[in-house]
This record gives C-alpha cells, sequence and structure tokens, in this order.
C-alpha cells in the first residue's frame, strides 16, 4: 500500500475529526441557510397549495409561515395561523456532507456543488413540515380551511416522513459517494474484506 493509497480507518479518523467543526460551521451559519431553504419551501409550498402562506418570517432560527388561515380564539376574535418550523431538522446532513468531503479531501467545487444540490432535499423537509402541521396535526379546522384532504393528506403524511427520516441522512451520503466513486473503488480494491 502506497501512501496515496485510501486507507479505511484513516478515512474514518478524519471524517471523525472534522465532524465537530462541521457541525459547528453549521450551526453557527444556520440562520444564513434558513434563510434560503425556507424560501425554496415555500414555492414547494405554493406548487402543493397555492394561497395559503402569505409571508414567510425568520426570527431567530426557526421559520415561521404566516398562513391566510383564520383561526377563531374566541366567537369574537379572528388570528390568522402562524406556524414554525424548525429547520436544524433537515440541514443536520449538511454537517456530515461536508466532514465526509473533507476527509476525502475533495476539491471545492465538489463540496460547493454538494451543498448547493442538499437544498432541495432541506427545502422538501421544511415543506412538508409546514403541510403535515397544517393538513393534518393542527386538526379537522385548519385542515378544511386549507383544502387539504384525501389523496393530499396522504401525500403530505409520506413526504413528510421522507423529508423527516430519508432524506436528511441519507442524501448526504448518496452525494459524497457520488463525487467520490474513485475513491471508494480504490478503498474497495485495497480492502476485498468491506461487503
Amino acid at each position: 500500500m502506497t501512501a496515496d493509497a485510501p486507507s479505511l480507518g484513516k478515512f474514518v479518523l478524519r471524517t471523525i475529526l472534522w465532524l465537530p467543526l462541521c457541525f459547528a460551521a453549521w450551526y453557527f451559519s444556520a440562520q444564513y441557510h434558513a434563510a434560503v431553504t425556507g424560501a425554496l419551501a415555500r414555492l414547494l409550498v405554493d406548487q402543493f397549495k397555492s394561497g395559503i402562506v402569505s409571508a414567510l418570517e425568520q426570527p431567530g432560527l426557526d421559520l415561521v409561515f404566516v398562513t391566510t388561515i383564520e383561526m377563531h380564539p374566541t366567537p369574537e376574535q379572528t388570528a390568522l395561523l402562524l406556524s414554525e418550523v424548525n429547520p436544524l431538522l433537515y440541514s443536520y446532513g449538511l454537517a456530515f456532507f461536508l466532514a465526509l468531503m473533507l476527509a476525502t479531501r475533495a476539491k471545492w467545487w465538489k463540496i460547493l456543488a454538494g451543498v448547493v444540490t442538499l437544498l432541495p432535499f432541506q427545502s422538501w423537509g421544511i415543506a412538508f413540515d409546514f403541510l403535515a402541521q397544517v393538513g393534518i396535526k393542527l386538526g379537522p379546522e385548519v385542515s378544511t380551511q386549507t383544502g387539504l384532504s384525501g389523496w393530499r393528506m396522504e401525500t403530505i403524511a409520506l413526504g413528510y416522513q421522507i423529508g423527516y427520516l430519508i432524506f436528511p441522512s441519507l442524501i448526504p451520503v448518496i452525494l459524497w459517494a457520488l463525487f467520490n466513486r474513485r475513491f471508494i473503488e480504490n478503498l474497495l480494491r485495497l480492502h476485498p474484506a468491506i461487503p
């Protein structure tokens, strides 16, 4: 094995060493990242059901969807529903992707391309979190006003599960593998015991 040959142990160690720095960078840049993913999520919500979001606010890390859905806390009061989504739940895979890419010493353009490619998947999770709130979780009073029923509710439930459970952890690994096929091939060639 040459000095430049990939080593599984070294790769794992480098990934573990990069993780704390990448998670710190991800967390401290989350407010800016959330602004982009939130805007994309709002576009996705508008494609799914137009007119239920009138504005998107970001008072801190959370995204607040200002809706056109009327709520009646008392018979004489009317208020608009505000729905909060925590974008960190859907973007943590970015830190893992960066750690993997830095551990394989990937070129900067591959890292940037991967970060941009992750954006729609993160926005998917945010959009379907909001849609699950107004279409399912907040009850029939809200879902009736949104017109989200039947097949749309089933689609929302599936989209939410995919966006929450699968995309944040699986897509970063798939992107890393696509950008580092040669590294993986060399690793498998040098370590044939890896399945």
